[in-house]
């Protein structure tokens, strides 16, 4: 079955103008974070100067990137509608339930420490300087295989959509981002990320009402269910093992990965985080929902031979309108600038800040630590690039590795450290160590996937290693002064 396509040349000139005007938008929001970011603080965590609907876009925009609309978008047309779980977990753990536990404590242990990255954070939070290194490794690592999902994705879109080379797509994408992160860090990232979270959800919109048209929901579903019971059955192609490991993998991301727990420093207080939830949790229903149901009707319009990868931009051209390819092309754009710009960021801090000025305390003080990061911030914009083009695998295998390893590495010396008053140096140590070394020793011996393994991905068996080592190492191990915890845990 061969889908019919719009021709390129009917939506070319449209597509074009609208994704231009978004980039001299975006360039315009390097600029105006560049005449705000004066200070490391500023650079960093933008000196607690965003409201509530900017913080919520803008960690939207973090968390769903192409990877969710390409990568787990193409996942959902292999795997059928169990998929819809996956957004039904997100929505519940890692919008509403992140924001809760964690938004109002992050940003006040923050401040009572005086951490300007994530890795500082868990560093003073335990008195522990040999973790940051090892915690800056890892993020990345983490990092970039979560930018490479990213950039690979929207270049891959654009090899669709305008029919033009990889490299180029990879170019034009790498070059925007890098200009605004560069000149504005933090700033330029979350103003960035809130109008690419507007256009995303304007794009989805649009998305949603193409699926509707072309096939309805209703009579889509039957005919997806014409086709095989299990693309409407639980828990669809694949196992229940591998199914729960996506659950879990997507929706303890915001638990750890420090571009989005960092979005929380920037807030300007607790009232603007408690303001934010409504918002971030309306608009990543409408998101999710939308990726969730279109990628399984995908197989309705498109047939059953689409290489995962390529789902969704065929589908675009498929049910779409001049206009609508436009939107949709920038949505898928934004979402992928959005996720990019702020893991490659964060592996910059990791690099800057969390090695080198340890490292080098006497050269790189807190007065030059601006110029050095937006050094290492070019640097890490270009191995992006560079592993980027060498294709690496899928984009939901590269991205479950590396957030399955940052998850491991984060989530339970965080959360604890957050909640339980009892964890001690040496446990953060051996936690970090051991569950990072549970992803990759897992992925190379069951695979991306866990298909060597009845679909159990690294994200599992890496959180009870991570969980068991850290609380006991913590009851077996001296305590922390109780001074200092009460000061770090003082909400």
């Amino acid at each position: 079955m061969q889908p019919d396509l719009v021709p390129v040349e009917s939506y070319i000139t449209i597509a074009v103008g609208v994704f231009v005007l978004y980039l001299v938008l975006n360039i315009f929001i390097g600029y105006y974070g560049s005449t705000k970011t004066k200070t490391a603080k500023d650079y960093y965590f933008a000196s607690h100067s965003v409201g509530p609907w900017a913080i919520a876009l803008a960690y939207g925009a973090t968390c769903y990137s192409a990877t969710l609309i390409i990568g787990y978008g193409g996942l959902s047309y292999k795997i059928g509608t169990s998929m819809l779980w996956i957004a039904a977990t997100n929505i519940l753990i890692m919008t509403y339930l992140a924001w809760v536990v964690l938004g109002k404590r992050v940003r006040k242990m923050q401040e009572n420490l005086e951490a300007y990255t994530v890795m500082e954070l868990l560093t003073k939070r335990y008195q522990n300087k040999n973790v940051r290194p090892i915690l800056a490794f890892i993020v990345m690592f983490a990092m970039m295989a979560y930018s490479v999902a990213v950039l690979s994705g929207t270049a891959r879109l654009f090899q669709v959509i305008f029919d033009i080379q990889f490299l180029y797509a990879l170019i034009i994408i790498v070059a925007v981002i890098g200009f605004y992160i560069t000149v504005g860090g933090i700033i330029s990232t979350i103003y960035a990320n809130f109008l690419q979270g507007a256009v995303m959800l304007l794009g989805m919109v649009i998305l949603l009402a193409g699926i509707a048209y072309k096939v309805g929901f209703a009579s889509g579903f039957e005919q997806l269910a014409a086709l095989g019971t299990e693309y409407v059955t639980m828990p669809g192609t694949s196992t229940w093992w591998f199914l729960i490991s996506l659950c879990l993998v997507t929706s303890l991301m915001p638990w750890g990965m420090p571009q989005v727990i960092s979005m929380l420093y920037s807030a300007k207080n607790v009232r603007a985080i408690r303001l934010a939830v409504p918002i971030v949790t309306v608009w990543s229903f409408i998101i999710l929902y939308t990726v969730y149901t279109a990628g399984p009707l995908a197989r309705v319009v498109l047939g059953p031979d689409m290489s995962q990868d390529v789902v969704m931009p065929t589908l675009f051209r498929a049910i779409l309108p001049a206009m609508g390819i436009g939107v949709v092309l920038s949505a898928v754009v934004a979402a992928s600038m959005s996720t990019a710009s702020a893991t490659t960021l964060q592996a910059s801090f990791a690099l800057s800040r969390d090695l080198l000025q340890p490292a080098f305390p006497d050269r790189i003080s807190d007065d030059t630590i601006l110029k050095v990061s937006k050094s290492t911030t070019i640097l890490m914009v270009a191995i992006a690039f560079g592993l980027s083009y060498l294709r690496l695998g899928t984009i939901a295998d590269i991205f479950n590795l590396g957030a399955a390893a940052s998850c491991a590495a984060f989530v339970p010396p965080l959360v604890c450290g957050l909640f339980w008053k009892r964890g001690t140096s040496r446990a953060i140590m051996a936690s970090t160590i051991s569950g990072f070394l549970t992803v990759i020793v897992w992925t190379v011996l069951f695979g991306p996937a866990g298909e060597g393994f009845y679909g159990v991905q690294a994200i599992i068996p890496s959180q009870i290693v991570g969980w068991l080592v850290f609380v006991v190492s913590s009851l077996i191990t001296e305590p922390l002064q109780k001074e200092h915890v009460e000061r770090a845990m003082k909400f």
